[in-house]
């Protein structure tokens, strides 16, 4: 089998990139329980099982009458009625039944009895020897909340493409649903290779590098919702194909940090080639990022980043990341552009996507300082977003707007 990479095919645009990616099926539907289904996209529209509330229930602790009872009622001139029992929330059995000139005591959440059609609250009454007496009117409907007036039986409650959060899952318990379909989270594996690269733990050396993109990645998957797994693979070309081979098979995404250049140890293109890897595209128009790459093998979907820190991460932020949201579901898999005004004047040169590390100004709503004062890893700690000067765009001076991209 052959072990050199064919010569990959002129750059193509980050926006050609970004099209390939939008046309990434999502992985296959699951059923879940609601406690497992938060941050994950619903695979189908989610109708309701039952009424919330299921009766007419009270809003507020106080009293059940009719309203027609106290309807003069003042502090002035208070309104006297017999009580006839209590109800509370989750009674089943048949309560007592609310006749003109009298009331029964209610708590918030309990049902509402027979004949009644009004509370009222406690606060407006007084309780004295068997009778309550009402200091204020309520006009019908007063302090209830009418059977399904949050969820109606059968109506739509979230819909396709619908990210969960935990206020949807609060919404389909109160609807009846139990478990949802959605889209399951990609399985995804890290891989770092280089003979240079310690582990995470590992004493550095001289001449050792930390494997800080493959921490970085973790990290950024995990604030995503996913849990990935962690590999470091020296600079072997047998030994890489091997270790990947089964990576591949197990997971839904492999993520690969260096070795994508032309390097007579950048042995990543070279395996993936003898892996029969389908190429989608080999390296973009972008900087820093241009060395990403994006492949098939089977099912899987394999992802090539550089290995230099800024590169690796704005490819990962840019284009991987997004790749892996398509995989979970999502519609838009690049949600999150924005316009800023510029403290500073940003570069870019033609017919090439130059990004920028930025921050926003707290003390100033919608404007984004480049980070050109530090180091490339300070740039990245600090940063909350990025600006993209797109291919037609030479500047972007200070003081004017330009397209970024948040990521915190």
């Amino acid at each position: 089998m052959a072990t050199n990479t064919p010569p990959h095919p002129a750059l193509i645009s980050l926006e050609q990139a970004r099209e390939i990616i939008r046309a990434i099926p999502p992985l296959p539907r699951e059923d879940v329980p609601l406690a497992d289904a938060v941050g994950l996209v619903t695979a189908e529209d989610i109708h309701a099982l039952s009424d919330c509330p299921s009766v007419d229930s009270s809003l507020k602790d106080g009293y059940a009458v009719i309203a027609d009872d106290i309807r003069n009622a003042s502090n002035a001139h208070p309104v006297s009625l017999d009580i006839h029992g209590t109800v509370t929330a989750g009674d089943h059995a048949a309560g007592p039944h609310v006749r003109p000139g009298t009331a029964v005591r209610i708590m918030s959440g309990a049902a509402l009895p027979d004949g009644a059609n009004a509370v009222l609250a406690s606060e407006f009454a007084e309780e004295r020897g068997g009778r309550v007496h009402a200091l204020r009117d309520a006009h019908a409907g007063r302090n209830i909340l009418p059977r399904g007036a949050d969820v109606q039986l059968g109506s739509l409650v979230v819909e396709t493409g619908t990210t969960l959060t935990p206020t949807h899952i609060g919404l389909l318990a109160a609807a009846g649903v139990a478990m949802a379909s959605v889209h399951r989270r990609p399985r995804v594996a890290i891989v770092a290779t280089g003979s240079e690269l310690v582990s995470p733990g590992e004493r550095i050396t001289s001449g050792k590098v930390a494997a800080s993109n493959l921490v970085t990645l973790a990290a950024e998957l995990r604030l995503a919702g996913i849990t990935a797994e962690t590999v470091v693979i020296h600079d072997d070309l047998a030994h890489l194909r091997q270790r990947l081979a089964p990576l591949i098979a197990q997971h839904d995404a492999i993520l690969t940090c260096g070795g994508v250049l032309d390097g007579d140890k950048d042995f990543t293109m070279q395996a993936m080639n003898d892996l029969r890897v389908e190429p989608l595209f080999r390296r973009v128009r972008v900087g820093p990022g241009k060395g990403i790459c994006l492949g098939r093998k089977d099912a899987t979907l394999i992802c090539n980043l550089p290995g230099g820190p800024p590169s690796n991460h704005v490819a990962f932020i840019l284009l991987a990341l997004p790749a892996l949201r398509r995989l979970a579901g999502h519609d838009d898999p690049f949600a999150g552009r924005k316009q800023a005004t510029l403290t500073a004047s940003v570069r870019g040169q033609t017919g090439w996507t130059q990004v920028v590390y930025a921050r926003s100004d707290s003390n100033s709503p919608g404007m984004v300082t480049p980070l050109y004062d530090c180091g490339r890893l300070q740039a990245m700690a600090k940063a909350d977003c990025l600006i993209e000067l797109q291919e037609n765009v030479t500047e972007i001076l200070q003081g004017t707007t330009g397209t970024i991209w948040r990521i915190r």
